[in-house]
Parts: C-alpha cells; structure tokens; sequence
C-alpha cells in the first residue's frame, strides 16, 4: 500500500470517528456545556461585580481643598470614588453618619466613623487631615508653598512584590489549565479505550482488518477522538481568549491568553502520548467490561502525575522537583503549563521539554502500534502485556 492510500484509510476511519461523536447526542451536550462555561466566565463576572464602590465624607462646612485632593487622588489610584456632604454642625456630622448619609464625617477634632465602614477609607481620610495640619504648620514655620509641595511629593520607596510566582493571576490560570488538560486527556483516552474495546468484542474490528491496516484503525481513530476533544476545548477557551485579548471584562494579564494558547498545545501533545497507551491496553481485552481493568495502569500513570503536578508545582515553581516534574513527559503535559504560568520558566526550557514530549510521543506511539496489532487479531480472551511483547521480541 502507498503512502497516499495508507493515508486515505486513516482519513477513512478518522472520518468515521468525527461523524459519529458529531451525531453523539453526549458529546453534543458536553460541547454546549463547555461553551456555556467558556462564556460564564466571560460574562458572569460582569453581572455578579459591583459598581465602583463611592464613599461620602461629611464635613461642617465645604471640606478644604487639600482634603479633597488627597481623597480623590487616592481614590483614583485604588479605585474608589468619593462624594462630599457639607453639614451645619457637629451633630448634624454625626447625624449623617448614623442615618448612613456619609461614611465618615469630620467636625472640629472629632471624626465619625459608620461602624460598617471599609478600614481604609477612614485611614486615608484621617491621613488627609494630618497632610492639610502639616501643611499649615509648615507654613506657619516659614516654608514656601513651593518647598512644602516639594515634601509632599517625595516618592515613597518602590514596591517590588516577592513571592513563588510573578502574577497570581495568571498563575491561577495556569493551574486550571493544568487540570482542564488532565480531565480532556483522561476523557479521550477513555473514550479511545472504550472505541477499541467496543471494536474488538463486538467483531466490528475484522471487518475493518479486511480492508484496513491495524495501524490505518488505530491511527485514524485517535485522530478523530483528537480532534472532537481539540474542538471541545476550543469551545471552551475561545470566548475566554476573547475577552483576554480583545476586552478589558477579566481581570487578567493579556499574557494568560497565551498560556491558555499553549494549553492547548500541550493537550495535543499529552494527548499523543498517552492515546497510544490507552488504545494499545484496551486492545488487550475481549470484553467491553473489562476495558477499565485493562486500562488501569495507564490510567493510574496519568493521575499520579496529575496530583503531582497541581500540588507540588504550585508549592514552589522553581524547586528542583517541580522543574523535574514539569521536564518529565509523562507529567509534563500538566505540570509545565502550570510552572510555565509562574512566570520563572526559560524559554530553552520549555522548547527543550516540548521536543523531549514529543519524541517521547513517538516512541510510546510506535510501541502502542505494534501491541494494538498484534492484540487486535487475536479474540476469544484476555490476553497479556507480557505475551504481547514477548512476541514482538
């Protein structure tokens, strides 16, 4: 058989794989649920998030100028804004404060404070009132107003946020897209094993060894899962791209849009990786029923490196086991998405870890060959990992 016609088989049953999930009533619902939870986390936030929360201040009097300018620049910068209630007196201060008409009222040496009043505003007020005494002292002193705006405006020292990751924001993405990546590469490896299984117990894959390769079966069908599950998550990851790269609607670095980007590139390799193992173990049955038994090393394989990676990578991106896990290829698929988020991953590094993945693909995916061939010809038991290898031997 050419090249051209041993693909044309693969595209063949790869087809077959596509139309079936397509008419899948399941993997229908799933899809629509993956894009309803793609756009809630776009618009939900919306609907659920408050307005810019609006503080009042109550003053006898117009409050002073340099109040209100410190207010509204602080404001301003912690995003907040700030309304001011002029009142006769004192009482009518704390009137206003006890019927919920101001924030925080001033009167003379006294300020009044609600009781549920946000801890910083009352700070910042109080720290207006300080700057606007200090002022007058110092002119009092015989500064110029010039010199007293030059105090105002020291700089305070810089702040450089130290902790295990450079954005908790977008480290938050990369550990969910860690796990959307171990549940999409456990479902369709599932579902890999459950198409064999179902092929080889039910006869269905004697039919197709009468016109097809086993390579032309297994390679076709892992394409057409592939891609139905590729699809499943770009339904839920593009309105979240969206709103990353073309609104402001999340609260997230535009860099997240391309860790989710590069999630879906390790889906594809994670996928390659373990497809093979899954397909070439439920080859080994002869029983629908016992599919999950015969799939259970790989699939212990796989959560083991799962809860390794979302647990101990997050602990600490940079320790010399979260490196390992996120080289190694069995758990790299999970584990580099999440370290890669971090923000402390080398660009070598993660080129380097995706090639050893791939090769690693490729190894496993030729050795998931030969054992699907040589298990799929056989019917009427269960046979053994051992005896299949030993016959390849």
């Amino acid at each position: 058989m050419t090249g051209s016609g041993w693909w044309e088989g693969v595209r063949l049953v790869a087809g077959r794989s596509l139309s079936d999930g397509v008419r899948s009533r399941t993997m229908r619902i799933v899809t629509l649920v993956l894009l309803a939870i793609g756009l809630a986390v776009v618009y939900v936030p919306r609907l659920l998030s408050d307005d810019q929360p609006t503080y009042t201040l109550a003053t006898v009097g117009t409050a002073s100028e340099p109040v209100q300018a410190h207010l509204d620049a602080a404001g301003e910068a912690a995003g907040f804004g700030v309304e001011y209630l002029a009142v006769a007196d004192e009482q009518a201060a704390e009137s206003a404060v006890r019927d919920g008409d101001a924030t925080v009222a001033l009167a003379a040496d006294t300020m009044y404070v609600r009781t549920d009043a946000p801890g910083a505003f009352p700070v910042l007020t109080t720290q207006a009132v300080i700057a606007q005494e200090s002022a007058g002292m110092m002119l009092e002193a015989g500064l110029t107003p010039e010199q007293i705006g030059a105090l105002a405006a020291i700089a305070p020292p810089e702040q450089v946020r130290v902790g295990p990751v450079q954005d908790e924001g977008r480290a938050a993405v990369g550990f969910i897209v860690g796990i959307v990546l171990y549940m999409a590469i456990m479902f369709s490896g599932q579902a890999i094993a459950m198409n064999v299984g179902m092929e080889k117990s039910t006869r269905i894959a004697e039919v197709l060894l009468a016109v097809l390769r086993p390579s032309q079966i297994l390679v076709g069908s892992v394409i057409g899962i592939g891609l139905l599950t590729l699809g499943q998550l770009l339904a839920l990851a593009i309105p979240i791209l969206t709103a990353i790269t073309l609104t402001d609607g999340l609260d997230l670095p535009a860099v997240a849009a391309a860790d989710i980007g590069l999630g879906v590139t390790w889906f594809l390799i994670g996928f390659l990786i373990y497809a093979f193992l899954f397909a070439a173990t439920a080859a080994l049955v002869d029983k629908m029923t016992d599919v999950g038994s015969a799939t259970m090393p790989v699939t212990v394989i796989l959560v083991l490196s799962y809860i390794a990676a979302v647990i101990i990578v997050p602990m600490g991106p940079d320790s010399p086991l979260s490196t390992a896990l996120s080289i190694f290829p069995l758990t790299a698929p999970m584990a580099m998405p999440i370290r890669w988020a971090s923000g402390g991953v080398p660009v070598w590094q993660l080129a380097a870890t995706m090639l050893l993945a791939l090769a690693t693909a490729v190894l496993l995916a030729r050795l998931g060959s030969s054992v699907y061939q040589r298990a799929l010809v056989v019917t009427g038991r269960r046979l053994k990992l051992r005896e299949v290898l030993q016959e390849r031997r």
